[in-house]
């Protein structure tokens, strides 16, 4: 017995078939994530990196002086916490990273989801623990949940608590994908924003006087080295056209910064992380961590709107659409919203 056109498609635009369909869609997502940690990658980011930057601090060697198998990309400060993890065995080390990182991820997910009620809240917290970008950062052992964690903490603690989680944010991993949410914080929520640019500047003033300025300066080359390398991971538009996939995230950044510029709370939070994830000149799955803040105001008020996201972000390679066009859709949806309590 055949199935009408007409009937297939009422079934395939039922809200409920478009919410099991996106649940699907991250169950393939968190798949794929889990799958190139078993290939390979797994604490990748951690071995390269982190653990050799504590024991060369430790010795005394440069932290920059990169080799095929080291790099880091950090600063002084955080080699200095990462000397904790130096005298372990590897495997020791990368256990230990990673429960510290999912206490962290399990932390955010109460956080976030303690504005919720009811069964949703049981629902917020499932979602932001097994957020995929978030398993993607677990898996290869960087520091993007920490990244999330912080935001969530803009999202919900008071300025005191989120400024100064921000500003040490700022001054461990400086990442340029930061740049707009402390910008927004500096225009619309001045108070956290001033907390976290002193937090911020006051540690690297003392890392000057601790370190001395040598390390710094060797810091400050390591931001100019991406512009000029080729990532394999990168899922940004610059993997896609080089440098003119650069000008027009730079571009598409600016229009999503300006409509953070024009909104406040969470809604204006949310614009501006998505600026900043369009913004760098790379873009690795773990960096759309944020995307988790940004899309709360338009879960809260039509989840509908957002089913499709799971299934669009399965095409990496295009995330920067994607994270644009989550940000007009949150945008007009909002302003509907807004519209009949305007004429009450």
């Amino acid at each position: 017995m055949s199935t009408a056109p007409g009937s297939l498609l009422a079934i395939v635009s039922r809200p409920r078939f478009l919410l099991r369909l996106s649940a699907a869609a991250l169950l393939v997502y968190i798949a794929i994530v889990i799958s190139l940690g078993v290939r390979g990658d797994w604490a990748f980011d951690f071995t390269c990196c982190y653990q050799q930057a504590g024991q060369r601090f430790l010795d005394g060697a440069d932290l920059y002086a990169w080799s095929d198998t080291y790099t880091f990309r950090y600063t002084p400060w955080t080699a200095l916490l990462f000397t904790v993890l130096a005298p372990m065995p590897e495997w020791v080390a990368i256990l230990f990273w990673f429960a510290v990182k999912a206490a962290v991820l399990v932390g955010a997910a109460a956080l976030f989801a303690r504005a919720w009620t009811g069964g949703e809240r049981t629902l917020a917290f499932t979602l932001a623990a097994l957020f995929p970008p978030a398993m993607h950062d677990l898996m290869i052992g960087n520091v993007s949940t920490f990244t999330l964690a912080v935001e969530i903490m803009l999202l919900r603690l008071r300025p005191l608590l989120g400024g100064t989680a921000f500003g040490l944010l700022l001054l461990l991993v400086p990442k340029p994908h930061l740049i707009p949410i402390l910008a927004w914080l500096l225009l619309r929520q001045t108070r956290t924003g001033l907390i976290a640019l002193g937090v911020g500047a006051g540690g690297v003033l003392v890392g000057v006087a601790v370190f001395g300025i040598e390390p710094w300066l060797g810091f400050i080359g390591t931001l100019r080295e991406p512009l000029g390398r080729d990532f394999t991971a990168n899922i940004a538009l610059s993997g896609l056209f080089g440098p003119v996939g650069v000008v027009v995230s730079v571009i598409l950044a600016a229009g999503l910064f300006a409509m953070a510029v024009v909104r406040r709370g969470p809604e204006g939070l949310g614009y501006a992380i998505l600026s900043g994830i369009v913004l760098g000149p790379y873009t690795f799955i773990h960096y759309l961590v944020g995307v988790l803040v940004a899309a709360e105001p338009l879960l809260r008020t039509n989840p509908r709107r957002l089913v499709a996201f799971p299934l669009l972000y399965l095409v990496a390679p295009l995330s920067h659409i994607w994270t644009v066009l989550l940000g007009v859709v949150s945008w007009v949806t909002l302003r509907r919203h807004d519209r009949p309590a305007a004429h009450d």
